[in-house]
């Protein structure tokens, strides 16, 4: 099979290990984490609050062993040899059909009826032989025919995948032990469930209709094709099976957590030996590794101001127990947030760079100038992706759904290895704008009684979402709500003047709970794989702020599909949209891969009064 490569980015959030790909001959299922193979350059990635964030919130699913984060193995183009580096993918599903022109039946019948059915043989793997170029094919009449795979299978809400039982359910009602030639049959061109059926020549029959009656498929076996073994002995689960079309957008969904790298200091040495751990981990055992650190061609000029002592003090402190939050964001708001001229260091290996200004230069208005406490320009930042599980059919939580000082990770998806020694993770470089947002400012909007009254509303919103998916309600207060849907109104305004398109901003929403230390702000920025990052059309914007923020929430008083999205109500019964208030594509939505909490939680009534009148808007119509 010739190398399909896929980017780190792909492989985290779309590929990784239990998702079904479609290759240009083959079905596939990408393997666990046993499947990944490095080759002598394999890349670690330093952040030690990740890993203290991942062994506290998995636990048991990381092995005893577990040693850090690696990025993806990366294609070596001078390797075509089976240990090559790469990702191992397993053959998935093992149900094909084949193009056929046989009437299965065996009878002449309505010549006009047959000429509307398509039907084709459908053969399991174990039939199949390999052609010279690498495809299947099947050869049941001395022609040889190229196969295709079946378009179903079947799954359960804990991520187990396995193949339709096809035989046993066609003959459910009939002669179980009936081996007899099975056929995949079409009929006409309208694509309904009841129009589509499995057919066996012994008359034996089932339409896709009968598939998606609850409890028709049986029981989950636990199975797992992507791991080794795919099932344990004592592995059960015994969930109704549903089925799962596998080009399907509920096939796959990645368990990802974020953070932003922060410099722990201002100690110039301890930051440098931080953004080099990966060269010093791999130098560390050798005698003379400061002479070797002082040689490398990416560490030697890093480490020329420092001498030997501040070097070997900033690794002992660098080794030190990590004593950050359990909560990365909170570090993150809090040194964002610190009030400092300047954050970091500029240097091309520089985790952070970020400069506060002064609010006297911005000549920020009313009521910027009271709800803004700060404005940060983030000239470059680093982000780190680490996927850790995931799930098919519904979506996990969110990390950003839980409250700012309880983070808590979704633990109960799938696994990526049967033994997690280590997890996939990328890191981007970027640039962004971070607002620090006046505590006063919120509790004072809070204390209306009409936020009171929407704040009873949207809780009883976010009640009846958890309700529907089986969860506990979490409820994120209604200053997350305003912050949220003001970061969504500013980023499609950044995208217009930034020189980003709005898909390739990402937000950060600092928001406390009740009880909680005041953190409130909002980073909006944008990073890409390379060391390089961006080169400043984001962080430049921070210049502007006040009139960006004047315009986003201008736009957002009236929307084109008014009155309709102004009169949604989270707690209404005409559709399920508990967590959106007056919200849609029109006004508040944005890309999902720019939204940290997957477009929920937005209300546009929040900010501003809307054509049906505010009573618990923050600000005026500007």
């Amino acid at each position: 099979m010739a190398d399909i490569t896929q980017s780190f980015s792909q492989l985290l959030l779309t590929y990784g290990p239990g998702a079904m790909l479609d290759l240009p001959d083959q079905a596939v299922i990408v393997s666990g984490l046993q499947g990944w193979r490095y080759g002598p350059s394999m890349k670690t990635v330093a952040e030690d609050r990740l890993i203290a964030l991942l062994r506290d919130q998995l636990g048991d699913k990381l092995s005893p062993t577990f040693s850090g984060l690696r990025q993806p193995p990366e294609q070596d183009e001078d390797r075509r040899d089976e240990r090559a580096p790469g990702v191992e993918v397993l053959l998935f599903p093992s149900w094909f059909t084949v193009d056929e022109d046989a009437d299965p039946s065996g009878a002449e019948g309505d010549k006009g009826s047959q000429s509307l059915e398509k039907r084709r043989r459908m053969v399991e793997f174990e039939h199949l032989t390999v052609t010279k170029g690498g495809k299947l094919s099947y050869k049941g009449d001395k022609k040889r025919r190229e196969v295709n795979p079946i378009r179903f299978v079947a799954a359960c809400t804990k991520g187990h995948l396995q193949d339709i039982d096809w035989r046993f359910l066609v003959h459910r009602n009939g002669d179980r032990t009936c081996r007899k030639a099975m056929y995949w049959v079409e009929r006409g061109v309208s694509s309904d469930p009841s129009d589509i059926s499995v057919r066996c020549t012994c008359g034996a029959m089932l339409t896709m209709a009968d598939l998606y009656k609850p409890k028709f498929l049986g029981t989950c076996r636990a199975e797992s094709p992507w791991l080794q073994p795919q099932r344990l002995a004592d592995e059960g689960c015994g969930i109704d099976l549903r089925l799962l079309p596998r080009s399907a957008t509920n096939t796959y969904f990645a368990q990802t957590v974020t953070v932003i790298s922060l410099t722990n200091s201002d100690d110039r040495a301890r930051q440098t030996v931080q953004e080099h751990r990966p060269t010093i981990d791999s130098i560390r055992a050798l005698t003379n590794f400061l002479a070797i650190l002082r040689s490398l061609p990416n560490t030697k000029d890093a480490f020329s101001e420092f001498t030997d002592e501040e070097i070997l003090r900033a690794l002992d402190e660098e080794t030190g127990e990590v004593t950050t939050s359990a909560n990365p964001r909170i570090a993150e708001f809090d040194i964002l947030a610190s009030g400092a001229r300047f954050i970091g260091h500029d240097g091309p290996t520089s985790h952070l760079f970020a400069e506060t200004l002064s609010l006297d230069d911005l000549v920020l208005k009313e009521p910027w100038r009271s709800f803004l406490t700060g404005v940060v320009k983030v000239h470059r930042l680093r982000e780190v992706t680490c996927l850790y599980g995931f799930t098919r059919l519904e979506p996990p939580p969110t990390a950003a759904e839980s409250e700012l000082d309880e983070i808590q990770l979704a633990v109960d998806g799938a696994d990526l290895a049967r033994n997690v020694e280590w997890l996939p993770a990328i890191e981007q470089y970027g640039e962004g704008i971070f607002l620090h947002v006046d505590p006063d400012f919120l509790n004072r909007w809070r204390a209306q009684g009409a936020v009171g009254e929407r704040t009873l509303t949207l809780r009883e919103g976010e009640a009846r979402e958890a309700e529907s998916f089986g969860r506990p309600p979490s409820h994120l207060g209604i200053a997350y709500w305003a912050l949220h849907s003001l970061s969504h109104a500013l980023m499609s305004e950044l995208s217009l003047e930034c020189g980003y398109p709005l898909s390739s901003l990402k937000e950060r929403v600092y928001s406390s709970g009740a009880g909680q230390a005041d953190r409130y702000g909002l980073l909006i920025y944008t990073s890409t794989a390379g060391g390089q990052g961006t080169l400043g059309g984001l962080s430049g914007m921070a210049h502007r702020v006040g009139e960006l923020l004047s315009r986003a929430v201008k736009r957002l008083a009236l929307c084109s599909n008014d009155p309709i999205c102004a009169e949604h109500s989270p707690v209404g019964d005409y559709d399920d949209r508990h967590l959106h208030g007056a919200a849609c594509h029109a006004c508040l939505l944005i890309p999902e891969t720019s939204c940290e909490a997957r477009n929920t939680r937005l209300d546009r009534g929040l900010l501003v009064p809307t054509v049906v009148g505010s009573r618990y808007a923050c600000f005026e119509v500007l």
